[in-house]
Parts: structure tokens; C-alpha cells; sequence
């Protein structure tokens, strides 16, 4: 997990994620290769699903869309919060095409804005060649689980490092948790 970048722990489903990458996008000078991008999935498959009025998931909505009127964000995600270790598999193959990062934005996008179920292998499939990446290669890639084993391991590591609630920012020995503007990112990261 130690990473000389800054990192970003963050998850699909997670709005305040979401508006966080909006907000480093507007950093000058911030390219997404000058941080380590590590995920960390809220509900592990191991959890049950939940839907968009489950409290906790509620709030997070509620939080996320008092801050989205100051970026214009809109939202539109599907009322089941999918799992989305599969989502987070498709980075991991991306990043050895060198496509992460595009593939990760397209993922939040798809997500946030268009209701898109991001727990099924189809529907990432669909993102993936929209990103240029092979269709069947990625279709076989998620459907032998080749990086769940990964997924599981980054978590476990982001959990072990005290990151609990997302997203979280960590540059050094500080870090920022939930949203925070484009000049506290700015501070944290010295820019």
C-alpha cells in the first residue's frame, strides 16, 4: 500500500468518490499518473446487496448531492448498489493495456450518470471495448476471476492501513476523508 504518490482510496458506487475525482480533475498540474489509485470496495461480495434507501447509502446520497450542486454534477445511478469487485478486476486488466485510467472514469460515469449496473461481467464488457480493449479477452478475463484475488488483496491492504471511510486522499503522513475542494486537495498535496 505504501506508495511515494499520493493516494486515493475510493470505490464505484460511492458518490463522495465520485465528486472527488470531479475535484482533483480541476487541480492544475494534477495528472491522474501522479497518484496511486487504490480501490476499496464498501460491500465486498461477501455482503449483502443493498439499494439506494439503505440508511448508510442514503446518507452518503444525500452529503454527495448537497456537494454536487456546486459542481454541477448530476446523478443517476440504478437503485441496487451492485458489488464491484468485477468493476475494479477491469482497471486491473486495463492497467496492463495502459488504458486505467480512462477505463476507471468511464466505469464512475457509466455508474454515476447512466444507471448502469456496474456488477455485471456484460455490461463491463460493454465499457471495456467502448475504452478500446478486446471484448473477448476482457469477457474471459472477468468471467475466470483473474484479478479478484488482487481486488481482495488491495482492500485487505487499505483496511490494514487504517482506511475506513472512503474516499480518502493520503499524501505522506496526512491524509483527507469524504469530499473535500479542489484548494484543501491542493494544500494536502502541495500544489
Amino acid at each position: 500500500m505504501t506508495s511515494s504518490r499520493p493516494t486515493l482510496f475510493y470505490d464505484f458506487v460511492d458518490p463522495l468518490s465520485y465528486l472527488l475525482v470531479l475535484e482533483l480533475a480541476q487541480v492544475e498540474e494534477l495528472e491522474d499518473d501522479d497518484l496511486a489509485w487504490h480501490p476499496l470496495e464498501l460491500r465486498p461480495p461477501t455482503e449483502p446487496l443493498v439499494t439506494l434507501d439503505d440508511p448508510a447509502v442514503a446518507q452518503r446520497w444525500e452529503e454527495a448531492r448537497a456537494n454536487a450542486g456546486k459542481k454541477a454534477a448530476t446523478f443517476d445511478p440504478p437503485r441496487l448498489v451492485p458489488w464491484t469487485r468485477k468493476a475494479h478486476e477491469l482497471v486491473l486488466y486495463a492497467a496492463e493495456h495502459d488504458r486505467e485510467h480512462g477505463v476507471r472514469r468511464r466505469i464512475f460515469e457509466a455508474y454515476m450518470t447512466e444507471s448502469a449496473d456496474i456488477g455485471r461481467v456484460d455490461v463491463l464488457v460493454t465499457l471495456a471495448v467502448e475504452m478500446g480493449l478486446d471484448r473477448t479477452e476482457s469477457k474471459a478475463v472477468l468471467d475466470v476471476d483473474r484479478h479478484e484475488a488482487d481486488v481482495a488483496r488491495l482492500r485487505d491492504e487499505a483496511l490494514a492501513g487504517g482506511v475506513t471511510s472512503l474516499p480518502t486522499l493520503v499524501a505522506g503522513d496526512r491524509r483527507l476523508e469524504g469530499f473535500h475542494n479542489r484548494d484543501r486537495i491542493g494544500t494536502l498535496l502541495g500544489t
